[in-house]
């Protein structure tokens, strides 16, 4: 293949080599290959307006504003969520060698894919340099024609949708549980109870958790916010608060959400750091402090989940297009990505090894053990700030890359994309917000959507491109 395109062989020293292929030079060469080709016709069964000579000028005039450490926090924040804390459970489910090496391998593929993602949009027209404005599916639009546009629109939506959904409910559980803790009476919601009358019924109810929950289901984390209406529709407390809040700020563009992502970036390092701490001295069955490192055994005994839980989170290329077009021109791409996946993959396994060795039968849903506040008050709070502004702040980032990817080609109109991406997944939400099956179908599509658009797709389209 030619040296803009990378096999799936590839190891670190390649990787490196990549890095230095996204350069002017390389744009340069993929602007004559781009060229070449048109003059073959190869690349004619495109219909969208890609820019004509007369806005040349005004695009090569725009000049990104996302800075190094804008542009490394979108990075990191579309790459960490709440699968952090559910990897102590797996490591001590399927080992410490499998789980270490999943994460390295997703992490290079994840970066291999956000490289050649970011190689075939330089090699649209007039794009050397990221200066126009080039989306997910326009690329795939000017490569591979119309109906593989509207594939690849039909499956980034329902991707990143299905990560702002599980993003919404998480943090709006979230909310309720330390409304819970920290407020007497507990959190508040509307219940809207059907009836065999084709009506419905409804009525203020109420979830305390020194109420509805025992100690060990708190340790288990088991006390889930408002857990006792499990498969009703309800409108609590939580959820109108996490949309006040963030909801406004999915409506602002990429620029304008990168000082939050840099905030969110800064708490989450700051989290990890405190977590890491607090794990090797936690206490919670009086067993005496520090890691046992016999909680993690070499290869483990289940294997069955560890692909999906990590797969998961490993969606950097949903944001790649949106941020090459808004970053300073000095910052380096290659070394944003290879950062990125690098410092991410190395929380995954710091907060993940520590926390099994901590922790003796760890809960799957950990997050909601040290909400609860059983590892005591530091860990509470710590856990409660992760939660609402890690998970919380992947709301507007989602519903900003979807509308940015529906509107760019001309598709919808900019309030139309606002009502897509994200009026119509608020409005979803709440329906969701308690009930497992729907979380499931939710967690099993984001993993199948996640492994085409971040994965799949980017790789297909760069080979596509040198055929």
């Amino acid at each position: 293949f030619p040296s803009s395109v990378i096999p799936f062989s590839t190891t670190a020293t390649t990787t490196t080599s990549m890095s230095r292929k996204i350069t002017d030079a390389n744009f340069e060469e993929s602007s004559q290959l781009l060229t070449n080709k048109n003059q073959d016709g190869n690349y004619n069964n495109c219909d969208i307006d890609y820019g004509s000579a007369s806005d040349q000028h005004h695009q090569q005039q725009h000049k990104g504003s996302i800075n190094f450490l804008g542009s490394l926090s979108i990075a990191v924040n579309s790459l960490t969520g709440p699968a952090m804390l559910n990897l102590p459970s797996t490591f001590q489910r399927s080992g410490l060698i499998p789980t270490c090496a999943t994460i390295i391998v997703t992490c290079i593929l994840s970066s291999l894919c956000s490289l050649h993602m970011a190689d075939t949009i330089s090699k649209l027209p007039n794009n050397k340099n990221f200066q126009k404005e080039y989306e997910f599916s326009d690329a795939f639009s000017y490569f591979m024609g119309r109906w593989w546009f509207l594939i690849t629109q039909v499956l980034f939506f329902l991707c990143v949708t299905c990560l702002n959904i599980s993003s919404i409910v998480d943090t709006s559980q979230v909310v309720d549980t330390v409304i819970g803790d920290w407020i007497p009476g507990g959190s508040v919601a509307l219940h809207f109870s059907p009836t065999t009358e084709r009506s419905s019924i409804v009525e203020w109810v109420r979830w305390d958790p020194d109420v509805t929950c025992t100690g060990d289901e708190l340790q288990e984390g088991e006390c889930i916010a408002f857990g006792q209406y499990d498969g009703s529709i309800l409108l609590t407390l939580g959820y109108v608060i996490t949309g006040l809040i963030f909801l406004p700020l999915s409506l602002l563009d990429l620029k304008e959400n990168s000082h939050f992502q840099v905030m969110g970036f800064i708490v989450l390092l700051i989290c990890s750091v405190i977590f890491m701490f607090e794990f090797a001295f936690v206490d919670p069955d009086g067993d005496g402090h520090g890691l046992n490192f016999n909680n993690i055994s070499w290869w483990g005994n289940s294997w069955s989940s560890l692909f999906g839980v990590i797969l998961f989170n490993f969606a950097l290329v949903i944001a790649v297009p949106a941020w090459l077009y808004e970053r300073q021109e000095s910052v380096s791409v290659p070394q944003v990505i290879n950062s990125s996946t690098v410092l991410s993959s190395a929380l995954y396994m710091a907060v993940g090894m520590t926390g099994g060795w901590a922790i003796p039968h760890v809960s799957d849903n950990m997050l909601e053990s040290m909400i609860s506040g059983v590892f005591g008050i530091s860990m509470q709070v710590s856990a409660s700030i992760f939660a609402f502004m890690i998970i919380g702040l992947g709301i507007p980032l989602f519903s900003v890359l979807t509308r940015l990817n529906l509107t760019n080609s001309g598709l919808c109109s900019h309030n139309v994309g606002n009502l897509l991406a994200v009026f119509l997944p608020w409005g979803i939400s709440w329906l969701l917000y308690s009930g497992s099956a729907i979380t499931n179908l939710l967690s099993w599509g984001g993993v199948l959507f996640t492994s085409l658009v971040a994965f799949l797709l980017p790789v297909g389209l760069a080979l596509f491109t040198v055929w």
